[in-house]
């Protein structure tokens, strides 16, 4: 182990001389010996000592406090002053210079030990503090992450992230501020209770979403954390916090990437159903055609040709019926395989909506439906394809209609949204399931005891053709909402 290195400076030989002696028999090394100020700067330089004891009444121009003070303009040593003055002034002057010992001449030799060693200990200890508290200080200058110190609702502390992310060029702004004059109005109630948290339970917070303001105006998403901290004795919070402004932007944008990505995966799954079904109905649709005309003709040509009772007559009543049902299911999923082009022209939406009540009215009236319009005055004309619309529009209503089976409510609403114009349909029915809400759309799929299961998709399809999205929002027990939305693209001004 390395021995305490010390040196004395006294400028009475034979007692330097003693002190000498007396440490190296301690267990020290005293490697020199300086009698005045001057000389005691030079060895300080050339040794670096680990300890320096000091007289204070020194030959020469400088005495030993001036000497202290002197030397440690160049190195951060300790000092144990060994003096016979013990007067308030020379106390006074000698604390200013930090000795870590102070011993009155003549001492014994385990006072001197006693001293060295706590002054060594004292000093490394200082050292260490010093080393955490320079490495703190670094972290928290250097750091990217803004770091701000509240106190009594005044910020006391801020590092230059912090002040740079608020959008200042000093800290002169920021330091006595009330934090709450950088959150919004909106996040003062929840910052409150955040803050009384720490105070109250001396614990940390770790990272929440929240905003500040920028001097500005303009706001910034951030993640902030809360710290317990002392300050002059008391507990004060330290906010650590970071700009998260463009990384939210680019989850909301990767958002919508994968949300249009689902929505073209579904149109193509979509697609490729119909043409499934398009290469089906082609298959099929001759077949089964010519059977059902023959059954039809066969049923017709009975009637007209032979003297049946009513009883019979009725039995091919339904063979007709059925005949003709047959051909409508094949001529929907000829057209629904394989749509015509639909053309678009300029066009109304409350005029659809308007032909649309007035074919549905009696039907609300016989069911108890209270039929509602909210009919928005400025939707602008659009092109559109008035009749197909009213085809789309007409499944969605007569869904709801069915869906109230002990009467409701189904209101028809439109509005206008940015570049689009929203047409919602809700109804006050039984609602749809969750598991089945994703399955709406699809072909074949009904939840319906009877019926095909294609008219919802081919109100789909006509959406689809004219630019448009359609959506399902929907609750057991509480109704359903279908939404449209259809784009506003070179409005047309009609007289």
């Amino acid at each position: 182990m390395t021995k305490v290195k010390i040196l004395v400076v006294e400028d009475e030989r034979i007692v330097a001389r003693d002190i000498q002696n007396t440490l190296k028999l301690l267990g020290y090394d005293v490697p020199a010996i300086a009698s005045n100020g001057e000389e005691a700067i030079k060895k300080a330089r050339e040794i670096r000592p680990d300890i320096i004891l000091m007289d204070i009444v020194l030959k020469g121009d400088i005495d030993g406090i001036e000497t202290v003070r002197r030397i440690r303009t160049e190195q951060r040593i300790p000092v144990i002053y060994l003096t016979a003055y013990e007067d308030d002034d020379t106390i006074e002057r000698a604390k200013i210079t930090e000795p870590l010992g102070y011993i009155l001449k003549p001492f014994e030799e385990r006072d001197l030990h006693t001293t060295i060693e706590m002054a060594i200990y004292k000093h490394r200890m200082e050292a260490k503090l010093l080393d955490s508290e320079e490495r703190y200080r670094r972290l928290v200058e250097y750091s990217p992450d803004g770091i701000a110190v509240e106190h009594n609702g005044k910020l006391v502390f801020v590092n230059p992230a912090a002040v740079k992310l608020i959008g200042e060029n000093t800290e002169t702004y920021l330091l006595g501020k009330n934090i709450m004059e950088l959150i919004p109005v909106e996040r003062h109630e929840v910052t409150k209770q955040k803050f009384r948290f720490i105070y109250e339970n001396n614990l940390p917070l770790p990272f929440i979403d929240g905003q500040f303001i920028k001097t500005d105006g303009n706001k910034i998403d951030v993640e902030v954390a809360m710290v317990p901290f002392p300050f002059e004795g008391k507990t004060a919070a330290q906010i650590i916090f970071r700009d998260v402004t463009a990384r939210k932007h680019s989850e909301e944008e990767l958002k919508n990437a994968y949300s249009e990505l689902k929505k073209t995966q579904q149109a193509l799954i979509q697609n490729e159903k119909l043409a499934a079904l398009g290469r089906f109905s082609a298959g099929i649709a001759h077949e089964i055609r010519n059977p059902l005309a023959n059954i039809s003709a066969s049923a017709q040509f009975c009637m007209t040709k032979f003297n049946f009772d009513e009883h019979m007559k009725k039995h091919f009543d339904v063979i007709l019926r059925n005949a003709d049902t047959a051909n409508r299911i094949i001529k929907e999923l000829l057209d629904f395989a394989s749509p015509r082009e639909i053309l678009l022209n300029e066009g109304r939406i409350e005029n659809v909506i308007d032909r649309i009540c007035e074919l549905v009215k009696p039907r609300c009236m016989k069911h108890n439906i209270n039929l509602h319009k909210e009919i928005s005055e400025d939707i602008p004309a659009i092109r559109i394809n008035e009749k197909k619309l009213e085809e789309a529009f007409m499944n969605f209503v007569s869904n709801a209609i069915e869906a109230m089976t002990e009467g409701g409510t189904l209101t028809i609403k439109t509005s206008r949204q940015d570049k689009n114009v929203l047409i919602d349909f809700i109804d006050t029915g039984y609602g749809i399931k969750q598991e089945d809400q994703d399955k709406i759309f699809e072909p074949f799929f009904t939840t319906k005891d009877e019926g095909t299961g294609l008219g919802l998709s081919l109100a789909y399809h006509i959406i689809s053709a004219h630019s448009g999205e359609v959506s399902i929002d929907s609750k057991l027990q509480k109704g359903t909402k279908i939404s449209v939305k259809l784009p506003i693209k070179n409005n047309i001004r009609l007289n």
